[in-house]
């Protein structure tokens, strides 16, 4: 009967925005909702990671019409996300994070390594290698990689990406910079194969990205989905390769990939760092990597 009230490609449509959300609450290590008012604030919640992170409307709306369509009851308490997804339709553009560059990474990941954050610092540098997506980030596992032979690459499995659950094929990526190669290695020896990168919840690590951007004074608009915007930028204005960028963020469509790219270009050029700043930073981005060019 459930094939009478809507298409079959539609509820298919609905299981995986559902889906979507279930993953946003396991990566937040948030339980299930018990009630219907704290199940509105989690969608509300997933709302604001969606327009955050700039992904579609569409997964927004699907997800509040399919939590409706599974579970009919919820319909009328899902005020909060419906409202919110009406004001995201009324605005123009979600404000977007603005790109790290690998001065900016590479310092931020040696205030971690300073503060005793290794798993920080390791995250950081494998998102902007690599323009890992932030969850991607916080649920990889040291099982989920796999060295070569003297430790010149690795590849990195990636069970929970949006692009491998429509197309239902599992993703990975290589990372090929050897330094990172072996810094990685040297991070996950003492973990146990099912153990997490990351050594505190995803809201422990969002706040200390936010300490350590408060530590060094950076401007307003950084978050951990800047890794990844920043990581495409540098890497395209590096190889002026858009196809390469597009194979290694797993954009399917190369116009998407060079709007996003576009955006971020124009943003790198309004980012303001005073003289004191600027050499805190290139000063700490050496003391992490010493040979790397920060001038590229």
């Amino acid at each position: 009967m459930q094939s009478l009230v809507v298409a079959p490609a539609t509820s298919k449509r609905y299981f995986s925005a559902v889906s979507r959300f279930l993953t946003f609450l396991q990566m937040h290590e948030y339980g299930y909702p018990r009630s219907f008012t704290k199940l509105d604030d989690r969608v509300c919640e997933f709302i604001e990671y969606l327009w955050q992170n700039g992904e579609p409307q569409s997964f927004a709306s699907d997800c509040l019409s399919g939590l409706g369509h599974f579970i009919p009851a919820v319909k009328r308490h899902l005020v909060g996300a419906w409202r919110l997804h009406g004001s995201w339709s009324r605005a123009e553009l979600p404000c977007r994070a603005i790109p790290f560059t690998p001065v900016m990474v590479y310092a931020l990941a040696q205030k971690a390594f300073h503060k005793s954050w290794p798993d920080m610092a390791i995250l950081l540098l494998l998102g902007f290698d690599r323009f890992a997506r932030t969850g991607e980030l916080f649920c990889a596992k040291k099982g989920d990689f796999v060295f070569s032979h003297g430790n010149t690459k690795a590849v990195w499995s990636l069970p929970l990406t949006k692009s491998g659950q429509r197309s239902g094929a599992q993703e990975s990526l290589v990372i090929e910079d050897p330094w990172l190669v072996v810094a990685l290695f040297n991070f996950l020896k003492p973990l146990q194969p099912g153990d997490y990168l990351r050594s505190s919840s995803p809201g422990v690590m969002r706040s200390r990205l936010k300490e350590l951007l408060c530590i060094l004074k950076f401007p307003e608009g950084f978050q951990w989905y800047s890794l990844r915007r920043g990581g495409a930028t540098h890497a395209f204005r590096s190889t002026n390769n858009l196809g390469y960028v597009c194979m290694v963020g797993r954009w399917s469509n190369h116009k998407t990939g060079r709007i996003y790219i576009t955006d971020a270009l124009a943003q790198l050029t309004e980012i303001s760092l005073s003289q004191s700043v600027h050499s805190t930073l290139r000063r700490l981005a050496r003391e992490a990597r010493p040979n790397y060019d920060f001038a590229q």
